[in-house]
Order: C-alpha cells, then structure tokens, then sequence
C-alpha cells in the first residue's frame, strides 16, 4: 500500500513540482546546474518526509511493515 501511495501519486507530483521550481529558478536567473541541484534537494526532502509519514501512518493502523 505504501509502496503503491508513495510510487503512483506522491513522486510524479514531486517531480513536477521539482521541474517548475528549477524552471522558476532558471526564470530568475539562477544558473541551470545550481537550478537543478536545489530542486533535486528539495525533491529528496519531500520524498522521504513523505515516506516517513505513509510510515507512521500504515503503524498507527496496525498494518505489517513491508519489507524493503
């Protein structure tokens, strides 16, 4: 379930919100290397703030841990 949350909703709305923050960033003059590398970072952080929280959740519910 985690898996399947995290997987089909969760990364492809990051990505895109990664893309338009380093397309927003190219906008106003950020360099592009720099541009992707801040939106990448961002991307990571909300990934696994993310998973920690479908974590948290699927415990709070009693449902066994998947394994990794």
């Amino acid at each position: 379930m985690k898996n399947v949350i995290l997987r089909s909703i969760v990364v492809p709305l990051a990505s895109r919100a990664g893309t338009a923050l380093a397309a927003y960033l190219v906008a106003k003059g950020l360099d592009g290397t720099l541009a992707d590398q801040f939106a990448n970072g961002v991307l990571a952080v909300v990934l696994v703030v993310c998973d920690l929280i479908t974590g948290k959740a699927l415990n709070l519910l009693g449902q066994p841990r998947e394994a990794a």
